[in-house]
Formats: C-alpha cells, structure tokens, sequence
C-alpha cells in the first residue's frame, strides 16, 4: 500500500473512533452551558424578585396558587411541576414586581434550581466520560 493509502486509512480509523466521542462531548459542553446559562437566569431573577406567601387554590400535578402582591391585587399562577401540595397549604411565592402573574413561582428548591440542576449530570457525563476512557462508536443501521 502506498504512503498516501496508508495515510488516508489511518485518517479514517481515527475519525471512526474518535468521531463519536467528539460529537458527544461537544453535547456535554452544550448542556453544561445551557446549565449555566440558566443559573445565571435564575440568581438573576432571584436578586430581583419579592417573596410572599401563596396558598394553594387547586393541587394537582400542576398546583394552581393564589397570593397578593406588594401592591394589593390578588395573583394566582399555575406552577410548572415540582410541587405536590394539598388544597388550602402555604407556599413561599418568588416574583418579579413589574410582571407579576407572568413571574411567579413557588419558592422550593426544586422549583427555582430543578432547570439548573437537570443539565448538569448529563453535561458532566457526555464531557467527562470519553475524556476518561469511555469507548463511544457509531452503531451501523438497523433496518
């Protein structure tokens, strides 16, 4: 086989096994970003937000919550998973004062840092897996 023949086999050997491994850990990079992208978002909102106590109105997998802002009005919200309250239980509510109903969410853990903390063990393994030896190849077709 000639140079040039040995050469591009090589090349090819490389990018089969090391391909693979590239686009997974250029995943990982991207959702150790979008982890912080919203952790800055949501110490941002916290450092602007106010905090009241809401009641729950309505539980389910979505609880709808009531509570009364700084200025007066009454405000209630759907709350995006995370929280499993009975009808009539307080909840700590975090919302910004310019747009309330838009803005407020149950003040847990889960609820403010759950986005957060949903990116970053996926991020962590798809960077750190290949880096420390994990074999990841393309599976030929199926069907």
């Amino acid at each position: 086989m000639s140079t040039l023949g040995q050469k591009i086999a090589a090349a090819l050997q490389w990018t089969r096994r090391y391909s693979a491994a590239l686009v997974m850990m250029i995943a990982g990079l991207c959702a150790l970003i979008a982890s912080g992208v919203q952790l800055w978002q949501t110490a941002h909102f916290l450092s602007q937000a106010t905090w009241t106590q809401g009641r729950v109105v309505r539980a389910s997998a979505h609880p709808l919550i009531r509570f009364s802002t700084a200025a007066g009005p009454s405000v209630q919200f759907v709350q995006n998973g995370f929280l499993t309250r009975p009808v009539g239980a307080q909840v700590k509510v975090v919302y910004t004062e310019r747009d309330p109903v838009r803005t407020a969410r149950a003040a847990t853990f889960w609820t403010l840092w759950g986005p957060v903390l949903w990116w970053l063990p996926m991020g962590f393994g798809f960077t750190v897996l290949p880096l420390l030896g994990a074999e990841v190849t393309w599976r030929p077709r199926r069907f």
